[in-house]
């Protein structure tokens, strides 16, 4: 038997060789993006069944080979540019499935670069050494044939019976989580039904009507705004002229706040309905939006939206919106996104009036890629050297479109709150939101409120405010509370965040700045 071996192995050591590398190249951008000793155990295990598995059958060994390799480059993806703390692409896998086409269009052009290219060309190359091994490479492998299919069939045995590989590691368990992710989206149009049929019943008592101070109540939804990057909260450019000029005012109140998450598909349904952090799936579905609760109190509430309506991201959102007695989508194909001026052009047609109205505009914003979201005539930066300073224009263009709105309604007793969905990681080398492991600066929302009517509720959570930075996850209670149809504050002081995803909870206060 030992001679047997030797002999077999130096008839075929080429084919031996030329398979341990094909193996060895195929699991080492797995090996190096692995995040911990348990999955690099795993993928170390992987490499010893794909060096093993080319002596007893080419065809398993082709199939192996090709499957890790494609996974190599979603995964070197996500690794490279979004992190791979959890080694769980699945958050990754539903942004991409849940996203329109204008932002897939737009994530393309912007989130694939050299490093995607170089691992492309990487992956060709092991493919064509692939290739030469099946066409030009055979071996007489018999005693080999036996001792391979059996540590294959061993190894395999002893991992299972531990483990379920296709379930619980990558790249193995990634088609699992792709039909994850398609389970889910039947999962989301169920929560949306149930949703539906409780709105349908819902009743809310109405508030003294004695307390209910304002005709018209606007909430501007930013998008991907980092408030560091504004100059009402310290930054060295005058990213925002409009804002800063009512910054010395008594009717302006500037908050510190953090967004609950750092996904809008998350953010804006905790924003606006009951739904937190540690509770967000029953209580989203549980609760009416503040659309609901301000036509409960007589006001005509109309949702108008810059971003989709018709895109799967947008499910739940739109849930939301369709609680309005009117809306306005700009964006009905997901080809081109519109400047956030379309709203203004919408919103300048409706004739004022004196009834009590609530509007809530959701606005693209800052979202990437950054040099679409301004006039370019009316830069702050023309033309703009870097991404920040696009980005800086992006702030300063949301700064002028919060001036027309202001504009529009400053004759009316009107209280507008200005904040984002979550914030911006934003350097020279890289930028972007939904990180894994997340950043602060993901989080760090502006939340500005302005009323031109006395109103000591305000004052009062201007105090509150000075206790600690507000988590926007009780965003919905604070401005029912401040325009008077609610008695409760409700307010949240937690560090919790949500990353990603529900299943995903990391305390703000330890994680890391971008810079």
């Amino acid at each position: 038997m030992k001679k047997n071996i030797q002999i077999e192995f130096h008839t075929n050591k080429s084919y031996f060789y030329f398979g341990t590398l094909i193996s060895i190249l195929t699991m080492l951008p797995q090996l190096i993006f692995s995040p911990n000793p348990t999955h690099s155990l795993f993928l170390s295990i992987t490499l010893v069944l794909l060096i093993v598995i080319p002596k007893f059958s080419k065809i398993l060994f082709s199939i192996f080979i090709i499957f890790i390799n494609l996974s190599n480059i979603v995964i070197g993806h996500i690794a490279l540019h979004w992190g791979y703390a959890l080694a769980d692409i699945k958050p990754r896998i539903e942004v991409a499935f849940l996203s329109p086409v204008y932002e897939t269009k737009e994530y393309l052009s912007h989130y694939v670069d050299y490093r995607d290219y170089a691992l492309g060309v990487f992956t060709f190359f092991v493919l064509f050494l692939l290739f030469k091994f099946l066409r030009h490479f055979t071996h007489s492998y018999k005693v080999f044939r036996m001792i391979g299919a059996g540590v294959f069939i061993l190894i395999l045995l002893s991992v299972t019976l531990f483990i379920n590989p296709l379930r619980e590691f990558e790249p193995f368990s990634v088609p699992c989580e792709i039909c994850t992710v398609i389970e889910d989206k039947e999962k989301i149009d169920h929560i949306l039904k149930t949703r539906a049929e409780f709105i349908a019943h819902l009743v809310i008592p109405k508030a003294n009507a004695k307390n209910q101070l304002y005709d018209k109540i606007i909430i501007i939804m930013g998008e991907s705004v980092n408030k560091n990057h504004m100059a009402i909260y310290g930054y060295s450019s005058p990213t925002t002229p409009f804002m800063s000029s009512l910054q010395g005012s008594k009717n302006f109140y500037l908050f510190n706040a953090i967004a609950p998450t750092n996904q809008t598909r998350y953010s804006i349904p905790i924003d606006l309905t009951e739904a937190n952090v540690h509770y967000y799936e029953n209580r989203y579905i549980h609760s009416g939006s503040l659309l609901t609760h301000f036509k409960a109190n007589g006001y005509d509430t109309y949702w108008i939206s810059n971003q989709g309506r018709a895109g799967k991201n947008d499910s739940t959102i739109t849930s939301m919106a369709s609680e309005a007695n009117g809306t306005f989508f700009a964006n009905l194909n997901y080809l081109d996104a519109s400047l956030d001026e379309v709203l203004l052009e919408y919103l300048e047609k409706q004739p004022l009036n004196s009834k009590k109205e609530m509007y809530l505009l959701h606005l693209m914003g800052s979202h990437s890629d950054y040099v679409n979201r301004y006039n370019k005539q009316t830069a702050l930066f023309n033309p703009a050297k870097n991404v920040v300073e696009e980005y800086d224009n992006t702030i300063y263009y949301t700064d002028y479109v919060v001036s027309r709105i202001f504009d529009h309604f400053k004759g009316k007793k009107l209280l507008l709150v200005y904040l984002s969905d979550h914030g911006e990681n934003i350097n020279l080398e890289n930028n972007g939101h939904g990180f894994l492991p997340p950043y602060k600066d993901e989080y760090m929302v502006p939340f500005v409120i302005y009323t031109n009517v006395k109103n000591r509720r305000l004052d009062e959570l201007s105090k509150d405010n000075k206790k600690g930075y507000f988590n926007l996850e009780n965003l919905s209670s604070m401005i029912r509370y401040v325009s008077g149809i609610s008695n409760h504050k409700n307010l949240s002081y937690s560090h919790d965040v949500m990353a990603v995803e529900p299943a995903n909870i990391v305390d703000f206060e330890k994680l890391e700045m971008f810079n």
